[in-house]
């Protein structure tokens, strides 16, 4: 059992650092492998709680995407915006922000 254990763990790791080195994204074993993404990923996209951006006060700096950890596409409201169910609501975004136009 413990060696069971041991050899799950050590072919975890192997496959996801095997993955991130491949795929140049340190979260490819949770994009692509992990069983959990297949319910996550659709209530994301459907979720209420999200980031929107309001375009009268938006100016376009671009900080709000360089902050963001899951390099998502914030300055748009759309729910088919660039990794849009990545979306961790951390906030980094919204702090960011010089204009106040985000809000969750």
């Amino acid at each position: 059992m413990w060696r069971s254990f041991l050899v799950g763990n050590v072919l975890y790791y192997v496959v996801g650092i095997a993955l991130a080195y491949l795929c140049k994204d340190n979260r490819a074993f949770c994009k692509y492998i992990c069983p959990i993404t297949l319910f996550l990923k659709p209530m994301s996209y459907f979720s209420l709680f999200r980031i929107r951006v309001d375009k009268t006060t938006c100016v376009s700096c671009g900080r709000c995407e360089r902050v963001c950890p899951m390099n998502v596409e914030v300055s748009h409201s759309s729910r088919r915006r660039k990794n849009g169910t990545e979306c961790i609501l951390c906030m980094k975004c919204v702090e960011e922000c010089p204009k106040n136009a985000l809000k969750l």
